[in-house]
């Protein structure tokens, strides 16, 4: 049953990293095959020493005919035993990389350029367990063996420390419920495979290289054929590991498929946005075509106006016609210009409050009666243009709201919460409408596209939002049950100046 974890996490790994070639990916395969290679060399190792129950065997090699082969195995002893180090020792600095790669504590994030540090230790032991360097130095000298052992546990047993502080801590750290579903299963998928590990690296390789002898066992050495657990355990704690690890994978599968469909997205919107721009000479012959409408109406009030009994009736139905068609254009210009103006952003220090303040000022202007739940730290500094950030917010509340009123239900709640998630701030605007359905996702934030009266609406209204957010280094997340409602997650980098700044500017100003 082993094997079908170690043949499943070579074949996932592999498949996540070709998927999408970067750094995240890079270590995880690191991680992942450094574990197969650890578990590889134990069970070909313990093929080779024999001594196993039947059940150990079918556990490990499903019957007796694979364990024979591998025991037959033109397999060094010396290799083998530098073979199970290899593993031992990478998958610790991998994992950590892993872990730091997740994380978004500050202090952590200063820390990445220097991450090739953590591979100095594992550098350091590997180089000693090199079967040359280990039987012309270490051989026969138990003080030295039993220090090795005991350097290379604390360094381990540290780095496993760490990194699954940095998992757990990340993951109790996310407010953002899409965000906190994503990751749970990732962060599962790690801690199950790291407790896999961390039964078996508590035995050492040098057990390999000292097989015919009793050194090994003289200074307290574990074995890897003694086991504390049962042989129903270990079958109930692999299912358990295969299941988180099918689920991992497959929460980064999808993380990978949305990082890639998204970018997908941006080209797709962008080549839309760039055709329709082609059509602005169709935009201009349509307000062109209305202002001849409007030149027609013109000349009939003025025909009315000549005669000497003017029909009032007739005159207030041109002039309710004439205004009609100005408000349409004056919209249509509106959201044309909010297109152009979103390429023009001036971002300084602001705190969150201050948009969402902005944004709900304009919602009330136009709806008095609609009241907005605001919750959340209003307090968070963020690097902002507060007037296109209130905007983009405030458009978001007049979609939550107008879907809601075409949605016909009664009681409407309407949110727009801030959450604090470290490196971001994110605005989540959240209403109790009939939500939207898969198919009118994928076309959300097309320019030009919309569901409403194309009347008074030109579908440009999602698109600025998008652009304006890009345009403060953040993202965009919806979340939409149908028949339940709508949330959207706009989520902006904070800002925090710089500590050392202010205490040399209040140096300088004692001085």
């Amino acid at each position: 049953m082993l094997f079908i974890i170690l043949l499943f996490l070579a074949a996932s790994s592999v498949i996540l990293f070709f998927l999408r070639r970067d750094r995240q990916n890079f270590f995880l395969l690191g991680m992942c095959f450094s574990f197969i290679i650890m578990f590889v060399g134990i069970i070909i190792y313990l093929a080779k020493t024999g001594g196993l129950s039947p059940e150990q065997k079918l556990f490990l090699f499903f019957g007796t005919r694979l364990q024979r082969r591998l025991s037959y195995m033109l397999f060094p002893l010396r290799s083998l035993g530098y073979m199970i180090a290899l593993g031992r020792f990478l998958f610790p600095p991998f994992l950590l990389l892993v872990a730091v790669n997740y994380s978004m504590i500050p202090l952590v994030l200063r820390m990445k350029p220097h991450s090739w540090a953590v591979f100095l230790p594992p550098a350091a032991s590997l180089t000693v367990y090199y079967p040359a360097c280990f039987f012309r130095l270490v051989k026969g000298r138990f003080a030295l063996q039993t220090f090795l052992m005991k350097f290379s546990s604390c360094w381990i047993y540290g780095y496993l420390a760490a990194a699954v502080f940095l998992i757990v801590y990340e993951y109790y750290c996310t407010t953002i419920p899409h965000c906190k579903r994503q990751f749970r299963y990732i962060m599962l998928f790690i801690l199950s495979v790291t407790i896999q590990y961390s039964v078996y690296c508590i035995q050492d390789p040098i057990q390999v290289y000292q097989i015919y002898s009793l050194e090994y066992m003289r200074f307290s050495g574990k074995l890897y054929t003694n086991s504390t657990m049962s042989i129903k355990g270990w079958y109930l704690f692999t299912a358990f590991t295969l299941l988180f690890v099918v689920l991992g994978f497959w929460s980064l599968r999808s993380y990978t498929q949305i990082d890639r469909r998204e970018s997908i997205d941006d080209i797709r919107i962008q080549r839309k946005f760039d055709t329709a721009s082609m059509g602005a000479t169709v935009f201009i012959h349509g307000i062109k075509n209305q202002l001849l409408s409007n030149r027609v109406l013109c000349k009939k009030i003025r025909r009315e106006l000549t005669l000497e009994k003017p029909d009032l009736q007739r005159l207030t139905e041109y002039a309710c016609m004439l205004n009609e068609m100005n408000e349409s254009m004056l919209d249509r210009m509106e959201e044309l210009y909010k297109s152009i103006k979103s390429n023009s952003l001036t971002l300084v220090p602001l705190q969150a409050g201050e948009a969402a303040k902005l944004a709900t000022e304009l919602f009330h202007k136009k709806y008095k009666d609609t009241p907005v739940e605001l919750s959340g730290n209003r307090q968070e500094s963020i690097l902002a243009d507060c007037r296109h950030l209130g905007e983009a917010l405030y458009n978001l509340l007049i979609n939550a709201h107008e879907a809601f009123v075409s949605s016909g239900k009664t009681g409407e709640r309407l949110k727009l919460i801030l959450h604090s998630e470290r490196l971001y701030i994110g605005f989540e605007v959240q209403d109790n409408g009939a939500g939207i359905e898969e198919k009118e996702r994928q076309r959300i934030f097309d320019p030009f596209y919309t569901s409403k009266s194309t009347t008074h609406n030109w579908g440009m209204g999602l698109y600025y939002v998008r652009e304006i957010v890009k345009g403060h280094f953040g993202k965009m997340k919806l979340e939409s049950t149908p028949g339940k409602g709508t949330s959207f997650f706009v989520m902006i980098p904070r800002y925090e100046p710089r500590k050392e700044l202010r205490f040399k500017e209040f140096k300088w100003k004692r001085g």
